[in-house]
């Protein structure tokens, strides 16, 4: 579990970081994108048998500083956003947007079920009201590879 916190992180900091930039150079996009992130988890997703399933994601403008964002309408104020297994517990839709233009970004998000109830996560991921990636997944009981996706936050 640390280990697949580990890696979720790590992908999101490379990603910023290789987005950030001080200087305005030609032909790069600039602090112009909004995103919309909504993640269900089915009712059968339960923390007391061992499920887990998180999202963190993040983004930062062109000066490398991390934006704002909503989760389910509570403000983040200039932070990477992390939601996880209590989170979701019995099942919910947690739905998070950009609160500021930002330049580049990413989102991970993935579990695994530990009980003997599978559950579904279904997901849809746009940027400036384009879905660029959308699914759904069941999730099962030593299910390999363990379900995890990282996508990242540009426009098509």
């Amino acid at each position: 579990m640390k280990m697949f916190k580990t890696l979720l992180f790590s992908g999101l900091l490379l990603t910023l970081l290789h987005s950030c930039s001080k200087d305005d150079k030609p032909g790069f996009p600039s602090n112009d994108k909004k995103a919309k992130l909504t993640f269900t988890v089915s009712s059968e997703f339960h923390k007391a048998e061992g499920d887990d399933f998180e999202v963190t994601v993040g983004a930062g403008d062109k000066n490398g500083s991390f934006i704002d964002w909503m989760v389910n309408g509570v403000k983040k104020t200039g932070t990477i956003v992390s939601t996880g297994t209590d989170d979701f517990n019995g099942g919910k839709t947690i739905t998070i947007e950009s609160a500021s233009d930002f330049f580049s970004g990413n989102v991970d998000f993935g579990g695994f079920e530990n009980g003997g109830t599978p559950f579904t996560v279904t997901w849809k991921i746009e940027v400036n009201g384009g879905t660029i990636e959308e699914g759904t997944q069941r999730v099962v009981k030593d299910m390999s590879p363990v379900f995890s996706k990282s996508v990242q936050l540009k426009v098509k």
